[in-house]
């Protein structure tokens, strides 16, 4: 059996998968990886099945103990990983002797990267997921962020794995400034067009406040809107939320499952693993899709 021991859990670090599905109705969210692109190249590097957890380092990685060999791939955000002290590749499998200590910095680009283990890990699933969310309590080690003294523990596969790795074109580049495309939501007509054209034309920069929740953004004009009262209605990841303060806030993985505030668009799923790499105080601008199918 596979372990390892948490040293530091970085700024925020959790337990997730690919989430789980069927569970809106009940007003759980499906939680999951942000970046499902780096979480899908982790676990294939790793040899992985695809829907296996992983770590998702957000912002600072941490630093983990290995007790026994174990193989490891890390994608997304760069974090100048390391391996008692001497620096690793990304974006390949790479071996971990019992008793080494990898460790991830600070962010230089991007925001998550995630760190698949090869095996199967001893995480129970709570309703069909091993997602964590900390709103909840619920899924990962005890629906918690990672924490010091924290263990994991997988069982090892016994067949052998070759060095896999990905080649330069499969690499993203994580851009500090995004433009994201979108289809206007149901309340998109409530603007009026010279909201509109500011919406169009501004570039609003990633809150702090930002969250596994939701991404906030900031601009020095906030929107104005006409707010009228409206019932809670459905909302999904990618949801651009226009509440009173005239700031956006792009639903993400743990966004709740209705809401009331204004929805004025819709972003393109394409873009969520993106939007999810854009730092704090990175900027992103919207571009409206006319023709979209």
């Amino acid at each position: 059996m596979g372990k390892l021991t948490v040293l530091d859990g970085g700024l925020f670090t959790t337990i997730q998968d690919k989430g789980r599905s069927g569970y809106r109705k009940f007003g759980v969210p499906a939680s999951g990886v942000m970046d499902i692109s780096a979480y899908k190249k982790a676990n294939f590097l790793a040899g992985n099945s695809e829907n296996a957890p992983v770590l998702e380092c957000t912002l600072k990685g941490g630093k983990y103990q290995f007790n026994t060999d174990a193989t490891i791939a890390i994608t997304g955000a760069l974090m100048n990983p390391g391996i008692n002290d001497n620096g690793i590749e990304m974006n390949t499998s790479v071996k971990v002797r019992a008793g080494e200590t990898l460790e991830l910095g600070f962010a230089k680009k991007g925001c998550r990267a995630y760190v698949a283990i090869r095996g199967s890990w001893d995480i129970d699933k709570v309703m069909g997921s091993c997602s964590t969310f900390t709103l909840g309590k619920f899924g990962g080690l005890n629906g918690t962020q990672l924490k010091k003294g924290d263990q994991i523990s997988w069982q090892e596969i016994s067949e052998s794995l070759e060095t896999r790795t990905l080649q330069n074109d499969e690499i993203p580049y994580y851009s500090s400034k995004r433009t994201i495309e979108f289809i206007p939501g149901p309340e998109w007509d409530q603007l009026n067009d010279q909201e509109k054209d500011r919406f169009l034309n501004s570039s609003f920069r990633v809150s702090s406040k930002s969250n596994r929740m939701g991404i906030r953004l900031e601009s020095e004009k906030p929107i104005a809107m006409n707010q009228v009262d409206m019932k809670s209605s459905g909302v999904i990841p990618g949801i651009i939320q226009l509440p009173p303060n005239g700031l956006p806030i792009i639903l993400m993985k743990d966004g709740q499952t209705v809401g009331g505030y204004p929805r004025i668009g819709k972003i393109l799923d394409i873009h969520l693993n993106r939007i999810a790499q854009v730092p704090i105080n990175g900027t992103i601008k919207f571009k409206e899709v006319k023709d979209f199918i």
